[in-house]
């Protein structure tokens, strides 16, 4: 009995900080296809990383080795030409360490080679 409320309060709470992940990450992807639909050709990964509600800044993306500005490829979707990968685990680390910084993903997502 004390094992099941164990196992559904971590379910609750990555459930929770699973949401938050995906609302940051919702706002990635609206600034995106809203900058895409006003044409632009390049975007500046910092900008629309503020604008979705990330507090990084120019050394973040060179630690992750992500280019400062990314072409835009409207014939692909977003996410293919978009960093969001390892913006995603650079915020799980950051922000949620003990669930790793992917909780599903069977490798870590950018060039480190030590994994979470």
């Amino acid at each position: 009995m004390a094992q099941d409320k164990t196992q559904t309060a971590l379910n609750e709470a990555l459930a929770k900080v699973t949401a938050q992940a995906n609302g940051i990450f919702g706002n990635i992807a609206r600034e995106v296809e809203a900058q895409v639909k006003k044409g632009a050709t390049e975007l500046t990964v910092v900008d629309i990383a503020r604008v979705a509600g990330l507090q990084l800044d120019e050394s973040t993306l060179v630690d992750l080795q992500i280019d400062r500005t990314v072409s835009v490829h409207p014939w692909l979707p977003w996410y293919v030409w978009f960093p969001c990968r390892p913006l995603w685990c650079w915020w799980w680390h950051r922000y949620h360490p003990w669930y790793r910084c992917c909780p599903w993903w069977w490798h870590r997502c950018h060039w480190n080679p030590g994994g979470c």
